[in-house]
């Protein structure tokens, strides 16, 4: 999937696929973001399921990834929220942009490709796009948990 966000380049991807040069990046924009500390991001994000890579002119410059799913972790997020979901439920999440290309709809356009990449599911495309797939998708609607 590759999406263009003015002279930015998105695509999806697994972190495997990415060069080392690469991940380290990714992984100091994710610190640099501060919702998780630099040894938390290198345990976790080789662990995301999907991610999203923005680039200019080959550099990344953003990140977001499809989170591998942690059913302790939703439920307690659940209660914290007092709203039930699936804690199947996949989290977008390192959704982060380097400070001197935001603006640019880069975390849109990160979305929106991981709402599109293969293997994400119905509820994941809800809280990623905040719309269901069409009703003749063959993709199952969530049970709520």
């Amino acid at each position: 999937m590759q999406q263009k966000a003015k002279d930015y380049d998105v695509k999806t991807c697994a972190v495997s696929d990415l060069s080392e040069t690469d991940r380290t990046r990714c992984l100091l924009l994710i610190a640099e973001g501060g919702a998780v500390d630099e040894r938390t991001a290198g345990r976790n994000f080789p662990r995301a399921g999907m991610i999203a890579v923005a680039r200019e002119a080959g550099e990344v410059v953003g990140v977001g990834a499809i989170k591998p799913t942690r059913a302790d972790y939703a439920a307690g997020i659940a209660k914290k929220a007092k709203f039930a979901f699936d804690s199947r439920t996949p989290e977008l999440g390192y959704a982060v942009v380097d400070p001197a290309h935001r603006g640019n709809r880069l975390s849109s356009a990160m979305a929106k490709a991981l709402s599109q990449g293969r293997g994400v599911n119905a509820a994941c495309r809800r809280r990623v796009t905040g719309s269901w797939p069409k009703a003749n998708s063959r993709t199952p609607m969530p049970s709520s948990a």
